[in-house]
């Protein structure tokens, strides 16, 4: 019997001037882009694990506008853990994105930048197929 895990995270998709935020990530040898947000520790309130993850990774206070649905990825296909992504729209309280002060190493957030929809669809990079259907359906 394989050790399968899923685990339970929440998304912030920060809109401003009809742009979204996204970050790098450096994993490994290579790089991935993605939107802030983290796993819900136990006993966490959701909305709270979701404030305090955009807090730690770009140093941003939102506010939820609304839930925008649910998205997943496997972290790799060896490990057997699937994360299943609740996800918000939310507006920033202010703009001045800070990668310094991320309190967790292992994160490598390398760089952010503020992208159209129209381009979140379209890049390569930005490569997650679910979040992908979910910002069509839900934008």
């Amino acid at each position: 019997m394989t050790n399968q895990q899923v685990m339970a995270a929440v998304k912030a998709l920060i809109e401003h001037d009809e742009k979204f935020l996204i970050i790098r990530h450096k994993y490994g040898n290579g790089t991935f882009w993605d939107i802030p947000g983290g796993r819900v520790e136990y006993g966490e309130n959701p909305y709270d694990t979701l404030h305090r993850e955009v807090k730690e990774e770009v140093h941003l206070e939102v506010e939820i506008v609304r839930p925008l649905g649910v998205w997943w990825f496997y972290r790799t296909l060896s490990d057997n853990k699937q994360v299943v992504c609740t996800t918000f729209l939310c507006k920033p309280k202010h703009t001045n994105v800070d990668l310094s002060k991320n309190p967790v190493e292992i994160e490598n957030i390398e760089e952010y930048k503020w992208v159209t929809k129209e381009e979140l669809l379209e890049w390569e990079l930005f490569s997650n197929e679910s979040l992908k259907d979910l910002i069509r359906s839900s934008l």
